[in-house]
C-alpha cells in the first residue's frame, strides 16, 4: 500500500495528465477562433480552480488528513507511557503547521496555473499552433514534479517530527535518531547517529545538536527522532 505522500504523488500526476489530454481535445477548435475571442478566452481561464476540481484539492486534503492520522499515533504512543493531556497550546501549533503545509502545496498549484497560462498566451502571440504550444507545455510545464514530491514529503516527515516532540515535549523520555547512514548521509545526521549516548538524547541535548527537532538535517532529511526504546 502506498505512503500517504506517494499516493498525492500518483493523483497529481493523474490531475496533470487529465488537464493536458483536454487541452489537446480540444486545440484544433481553438486554432479556429479569432484573436480577439482567443484574448476573452484566456482573460476568462482559471487554471487553478480547474486542477481544483480535477482532484488537486482532494490530493491534497488526503495529504494533510495523513498528518492527523499519524498524530494519533504519536498521542496513543504517548497515552500508553502515561502522558494524559496535550496541551491546547500545541494542538493549535500543530494544527497552524497543517494549515501552512496546506497553503504551499495549493500555492504550488496557483504558480503551476498562473504559468500555463503565460506561456499558453505568449505562444498564441507569436503566432504558434495552438496545438504545438499545448505539447510543448506538455513536456516543459509539468505540475506533478520531482520538486513538489520533495517538498511534500519534507512537509510531511517535519510534521511527524515536530508532533512527535510537541506531544512528548517535557516528558521523561530519551530521544534516537532514526534513518539510514551511506554516502548521502550529511555529516551532521552522521555525527548525531555516531556520538548518541548508550540511554539516547535528552530533549535539551536534541535541541542543542547539529540536527534539532523539526529542522534535523534539513531539506529533504531521510532521518526522524524517535522515543528511545531503552
Amino acid at each position: 500500500m502506498p505512503n500517504p505522500v506517494e499516493r498525492f504523488s500518483s493523483q497529481i500526476g493523474m490531475v496533470e495528465a487529465s488537464l493536458y489530454a483536454d487541452l489537446n481535445k480540444i486545440a484544433n477548435q481553438l486554432n479556429q477562433l479569432s484573436d480577439t475571442e482567443l484574448i476573452n478566452i484566456i482573460r476568462e481561464v482559471n487554471f487553478f480552480q480547474d486542477l481544483l476540481d480535477r482532484g488537486y484539492a482532494d490530493a491534497v486534503n488526503g495529504l494533510i488528513d495523513s498528518y492527523g492520522d499519524n498524530l494519533s499515533k504519536i498521542v496513543k504512543e504517548a497515552r500508553k507511557r502515561g502522558i494524559r493531556d496535550i496541551g491546547g497550546a500545541t494542538v493549535s501549533q500543530l494544527e497552524l503547521l497543517q494549515e501552512l503545509d496546506t497553503r504551499a502545496l495549493l500555492g504550488s498549484a496557483n504558480l503551476f496555473s498562473e504559468r500555463l497560462t503565460n506561456e499558453l498566451f505568449s505562444g498564441i502571440v507569436s503566432g504558434e499552433n495552438i496545438g504545438s504550444i499545448i505539447k510543448r507545455l506538455s513536456e516543459t510545464v509539468p505540475l506533478a514534479t520531482h520538486q513538489l514530491n520533495v517538498a511534500a514529503y519534507d512537509s510531511f516527515r517535519q510534521f511527524d517530527d515536530l508532533a512527535r516532540y510537541k506531544v512528548f515535549e517535557g516528558a521523561d523520555v530519551t530521544w534516537t535518531y532514526i534513518g539510514p547512514s551511506d554516502d548521502r548521509t550529511r555529516d551532521a545526521c552522521r555525527n548525531t547517529i555516531q556520538n548518541e549516548p548508550k540511554d539516547g538524547y535528552t530533549e535539551e541535548k536534541v535541541a542543542a545538536s547539529d540536527t534539532p527537532f523539526g529542522v534535523r538535517g534539513g531539506f529533504n532529511c531521510r532521518h526522524s527522532w524517535m522515543i528511545h526504546a531503552g
